[in-house]
């Protein structure tokens, strides 16, 4: 059978695909393998693979454990493959189930690309009708989405990245879990001393916590001497007066709260964990703060921007390179609105809020600051307010300035000028 006859039968395609090993001329005519595309669901003990070719060939699918023999087994497949081939390996961002495959896949000479899972979800959802999602379905959708998308992989600056990104996260941990018991505590001196927390503007801050830490109980507060107010005051550096001290004595002898035993157990304990949780998040920032000092300090040099609010920027873009335009970092942090458009009319909703919370949080407060420190930026604020724009709508068009502004200074390693600001 010639050449020329079987391209003019339709049906013999077949055939050469099922004869491909043993004709491999044949393949090569009709067009041979280019890439291949491999998806991946990360899960905490096992992962599933999807292998296919570009034109959507299945070439295997199979598990493999989240151990030594797994990753050995998954490293013999990928081996196996036509290494003068491009190959695409794609997954799920799934937080730390996949942080060592991820970063065995990067050790074993390969790069890979990361998904958003609703992306995934969606993609998935385009694909078809049917409400099948088992780890085998999610592994193919992500071997088909590597077809479909730039393959941008994550190139590194990728160990520091990883490791600032553990570190700032578990920070946001931390710090939520001392404004809880923050939240305790008040919740305690609103029973046992409810005068307390209003002498202190409010704020259970560094000597507030030392009061109650050293002197246990509204008793012992009603009967505070001269000695213990030199130890506050040597505490507070004399920020603390002794009119100040002596008025909460007084506050303390007439409180109208009821103190119990369980009352003073629940906040000594309260205490010794809102201290543990500052010593913890005290311990990080500093590693943090170590680890950023060996990386370009491009971020700093914007007004408002700390080690720690670029450390927690770094850390979730990683390199700037990895999105085309500021509009995708908006888009990335939550930062954008829904649009809603039918026929003529077109409402916008919303901030989105996908995306990463702790990113948009940074970005939030980073604004606020910027807007004190610089005058252009706080200009642009009252420019939108002037159109009618609510306070938080001007605010998110000054942080999406402020992004576009990150953005340019990221991508092209510029330290910030003013004068260059618009």
């Amino acid at each position: 059978m010639s050449i020329s006859k079987l391209a003019l039968d339709a049906s013999s395609q077949d055939y050469i695909n099922k004869k491909s090993v043993t004709y491999p001329v044949l393949k090569l005519y009709f067009g041979g393998v280019f890439m291949y595309l491999i998806g991946i669901d990360i899960s905490k003990y096992k992962h599933d693979c999807f292998i296919a070719t570009e034109a959507g060939e299945s070439i295997k699918a199979f598990s493999f454990e989240n151990n030594r023999l797994g990753f050995d087994l998954f490293l013999k497949t990928l081996k196996s493959l036509d290494q003068s081939k491009e190959i695409r390996i794609g997954l799920e961002s799934t937080g730390h189930y996949g942080a060592n495959l991820k970063q065995f896949i990067t050790t074993s000479g390969y790069t890979y690309l990361e998904f958003n899972p609703y992306l995934t979800h969606m993609f998935s959802k385009a694909l078809s009708l049917r409400k099948t999602k088992t780890d085998k379905v999610d592994a193919k959708t992500i071997s088909s989405m590597l077809g479909s998308v730039d393959y941008k992989t994550l190139h590194t600056r990728f160990y520091h990245i990883n490791e600032l990104k553990q570190l700032v996260r578990y920070r946001h941990i931390q710090m939520v879990n001392r404004s809880k018991t923050l939240i305790e505590m008040t919740n305690i001196l609103d029973r046992i001393f409810p005068e307390f927390k209003p002498s202190f503007n409010e704020r259970l801050a560094g000597t507030a916590i030392f009061i109650l830490r050293k002197f246990k109980s509204v008793a012992r507060i009603s009967k505070l001497s001269n000695k213990d107010y030199e130890a506050i005051r040597s505490y507070s550096k004399g920020r603390l007066s002794y009119a100040k001290v002596q008025k909460l004595k007084s506050l303390a002898s007439s409180s109208v709260g009821y103190e119990t035993k369980s009352d003073l157990l629940l906040l000594k304990h309260s205490i010794k964990h809102y201290e543990d949780l500052t010593q913890v998040i005290d311990s990080i920032e500093q590693e943090i703060i170590s680890i950023m000092e060996q990386m370009d300090q491009i971020l700093t040099t914007i007004p408002g921007i700390t080690l720690i609010s670029a450390a927690i920027i770094i850390a979730e873009l990683g390199d700037f390179k990895n999105f085309t335009n500021p509009a995708q970092i908006v888009s990335f942090s939550g930062l954008d609105t829904s649009v809603n458009q039918s026929g003529m009319m077109e409402t916008r909703g919303h901030l989105v809020k996908r995306g990463s919370g702790l990113l948009r949080m940074t970005f939030w407060q980073i604004t606020f600051t910027n807007l004190r420190l610089n005058p252009k930026l706080y200009d642009y604020y009252l420019k939108k307010r002037a159109e009618g724009k609510h306070h938080k709508v001007a605010m998110v068009h000054c942080a999406r300035k402020l992004i576009r502004t990150i953005y340019y200074l990221g991508v092209n390693q510029l330290a910030f000028d003013y004068s260059q600001f618009k």
